[in-house]
């Protein structure tokens, strides 16, 4: 036994460490069980055999028929550009809106749609987006325990009861106080949460200003690299192509805009052809410009020479890296980022550090926020990547987009379908699910069965078949009545309620800093044994760990959506603390007191 806690305690430092991929960890503890003689080889590969992980799989797939028809989209813009100028309103139906989705589809990818919408609504109405994301990262949360599908917890609670003997859960067992939960949430984030998001340039203004150009450039420090250069009439470069001139190569600058007379600013590319008189705006370090301008004979200007912006606010845009992103640890050299998007990085920040000027050999990492300049048509297109950022656009118009056949119709029908089959048990729900899944790739909802296959989370899939292994060696050794033994020792002669808080309270803690899927798979064993040597049904004790799985507000590492929205809300570690654990400690309060009203013991 002492060799599995060794392991188990390996396990969860790989986790805390975020250098490691959390797969990766999962996986080495799998062979770490079956080269210590503690598994054989069945029992360390039935993880991937399990119902449950064919389930999660087959949910991204459906997943990503919603967010390729549109249909998320759709919805999203919809239903929060119809709440017009009123804070309240677009904070209450946001909200209510991602939880809705969250419960049917990824988290992540509902926040991933919906984050450019809401920065694109706040600035219309000059609110902070840091009042509005994370509000909605948390409610996506929340809206993982409303339904069974709604996060991988809950379908492994269903199946941990069902391996034991018990009645499974049904689709809509985690409805009641799960809608509970959303509405608590809801009212703290507006009546307390909102008040400690605010920015100090808020409370001095009254709200937040609307777009700013040079403001946006001064957050990601690259105001300094922004220089006017005159092209002189009899200058030399003039009548040539910028790509025969070899600028970058020769004086590491970059051109990005031309300002022509009468003012008309174009973005310029590889093949602009320089004019007498033109003013190029150039992105550069001091030393490489007075090499660049003394070498050339060109003229630098100063700032306050333009009457306007430094730069078109319509070609800026604000990138971020999702969690899954096959971007992360890749430098911008590495997929030829400039020459795919034919977008020019200005400045780079990593979580938690200071924006500051990229390197093209810097790999990028988890979390990570890029500010993009370029043509409108290919940040557009820069936005199609959903799976790997999310493009937060400035433009104040949106790209005419070609018209496609509109399948988000027959998504809705699909999500209906399995909906109605999953209620009445028409059949298991896993086949269910690979049902909706196959229909949505034969009806071209998911347009390439490559795409679907791209569309599955593998580090999610991966991680619960190779953790579920570490539950069954730890029944074997006797581990897991080692645990539930020592949770009824300390807190069982206080009575059910209290062992069912302590459950809540240690989830809830290994939730916010490791995968709450991971932690899932290791307590609701215990939960189980421990109310059996109770006496007592496992319903609520179960219900308790999978609940506060998906309650995770406390960090910007709790959750994907956490970190995603960081970077775009400004926020640092404190805020989500600051906000986070009254939150966490609300919900904690309300769920241990009213899971035995809805699951007796």
């Amino acid at each position: 036994m002492q060799l599995v806690f060794l392991i188990l305690a390996a396990t969860i430092v790989g986790f805390l460490i975020p250098r490691f991929r959390a797969d990766l960890v999962a996986l080495s503890s799998l062979l770490a069980l079956y080269l210590t003689g503690l598994l054989t080889v069945p029992e360390a590969f039935a993880g991937f055999a399990n119902s449950v992980v064919i389930m999660i799989a087959a949910l991204f797939i459906v997943g990503e028929g919603v967010f390729q028809t549109g249909l998320a989209q759709k919805a999203g813009t919809t239903l929060l550009k119809g709440t017009g100028n009123s804070e309240f309103r677009l904070t209450i139906f946001m909200m209510v809106l991602v939880a809705v989705l969250s419960g049917f589809i990824s988290n992540t990818g509902t926040v991933a749609i919906l984050l450019p919408v809401v920065v694109s609504l706040c600035q219309q109405l000059q609110i902070h987006p840091s009042r509005l994301l994370m509000p909605l990262a948390f409610a996506s949360s929340m809206g993982g325990a409303l339904t069974l599908i709604g996060t991988a917890p809950n379908l492994i609670a269903r199946q941990s009861l069902i391996d034991s003997g018990f009645e499974g859960l049904h689709f809509f067992s985690f409805t009641p106080l799960g809608l509970i939960f959303l509405f608590t949430g809801i009212a703290f984030l507006w009546f307390f949460g909102r008040k400690r998001l605010d920015k100090p340039h808020e409370q001095e203004t009254g709200g937040a200003e609307p777009f700013n150009v040079e403001e946006l450039l001064e957050q990601y420090q690259a105001i300094k690299y922004i220089h006017p250069i005159r092209v002189p009439a009899e200058n030399e470069s003039v009548g040539k192509v910028i790509k025969e001139l070899q600028w970058p190569s020769k004086y590491d600058v970059t051109v990005l805009e031309v300002i022509k007379s009468k003012k008309r600013r174009l973005p310029v590319g590889p093949s602009y052809t320089i004019e007498a008189n033109d003013v190029l705006i150039i992105y550069a370090d001091e030393q490489a410009v007075a090499r660049f301008v003394e070498g050339i004979n060109l003229e630098k200007l100063s700032h306050n020479t333009l009457d306007g912006h430094l730069l078109e606010g319509a070609n800026l845009a604000e990138v971020i890296l999702t969690p899954t992103s096959r971007l992360t640890n890749q430098s911008l050299k590495d997929i030829s980022f400039r020459e795919k998007y034919g977008l020019t990085v200005l400045a780079l920040r990593h979580q938690y550090e200071e924006a500051r000027r990229h390197s093209y050999e810097e790999k990028l990492k988890y979390g990570d926020a890029l500010l993009v300049y370029g043509k409108w048509d290919d940040i557009d297109l820069l936005s199609k990547e959903k799976s790997d950022m999310v493009v937060l656009k400035n433009a104040s118009e949106p790209a005419v987009e070609k018209k496609k056949p509109d399948k988000s119709t027959i998504a809705g029908l699909i999500i209906l379908g399995m909906l109605v089959l999953m209620v009445f048990e028409v059949f298991p729900v896993v086949i269910t699910v690979v049902i909706a899944a196959m229909i949505m790739v034969l009806t071209g909802c998911v347009r390439h069965t490559d795409q679907a296959y791209r569309s599955i989370n593998w580090q999610t899939v991966v991680l619960i078949a190779s953790m579920l292994p570490m539950a069954t060696a730890l029944e074997k050794t006797g581990g897991i009545e080692f645990l539930s033994e020592t949770l009824i020792g300390s807190l069982g002669i206080y009575g059910p309620l209290a062992v069912l808080a302590g459950l809540y309270v240690v989830t809830s803690i290994f939730s916010q800093f490791i995968s709450n899927t991971a932690t899932a798979v290791l307590l609701f064993p215990v939960a189980i044994l421990t109310a059996q040597q109770m006496g007592v049904s496992p319903m609520p004790m179960v219900m308790a760990v999978a609940y506060s799985a998906s309650m995770a507000f406390a960090t910007p590492v709790a959750t994907p959506p956490n970190a995603m929205v960081m970077a775009a809300g400004k926020y640092t570690f404190l805020d989500f603390v600051r906000v986070g654990v009254p939150l966490q400690i609300t919900i904690a309060i309300i769920a241990v007191l009213l899971i035995p009203v809805f699951f007796p013991f």
